[in-house]
């Protein structure tokens, strides 16, 4: 049995075009997104919502790192960043500006979360994601035809207000 088998919220070290060697941090249920994209690597959305929870207790995962952290750098070897991604869409964990803060405490790293950049309209999801050093939305339409072909999102996230959310966060 692999030694990650006994970590519900971590992963990796991974090896990453972008990121090096990410060890991923996952807060989020498995498949719980507000898109249903047309090439998720995860498979079908089963949990499609647009609504933040929070889904398990910072203190959880947090410990899941402290424990891998003082694993000799960790059961996969050492690692770049420390990614915010999960499987299917990070900001919509409640706490997600907590977690971000307690990672950063933990390690010298970077704190990088990948999104798919729906909620970024929110003001509060923004501020949230100044927590992190690196933020890496996605854009993979530039209308809205596209935009529900490609990433089929739930019904009440248009384009417009995703886009503009995008702007601003770049912005900010």
């Amino acid at each position: 049995a692999s030694i990650m088998a006994d970590f519900q919220h971590l992963f990796g070290p991974v090896p990453s075009r972008r990121l090096g060697r990410p060890l991923g941090v996952s807060p989020i249920p498995g498949k719980t997104c507000n898109y249903a994209c047309i090439y998720c690597q995860l498979g079908r959305t089963d949990h499609m919502t647009n609504t933040r929870q929070p889904f398990y207790p910072v203190e959880k995962i947090t410990g899941e790192l402290d424990r891998w952290l003082a694993a000799d750098k960790g059961p996969g070897g050492g690692f770049d960043v420390v990614t915010v991604v999960g499987e299917g869409e990070p900001t919509l964990y409640a706490d997600l500006g907590t977690l971000l803060r307690e990672i950063r405490r933990r390690t010298d790293k970077p704190v990088a979360v990948i999104t798919n950049g729906a909620l970024l309209y929110d003001a509060e999801m923004r501020r949230e994601l100044m927590e992190a050093d690196i933020v890496l939305p996605s854009l993979d339409a530039v209308t809205e035809e596209q935009y529900r072909k490609i990433d089929r999102p739930m019904g009440s996230i248009g384009f417009a207000e995703m886009a503009e959310g995008l702007r601003q966060f770049a912005r900010e």
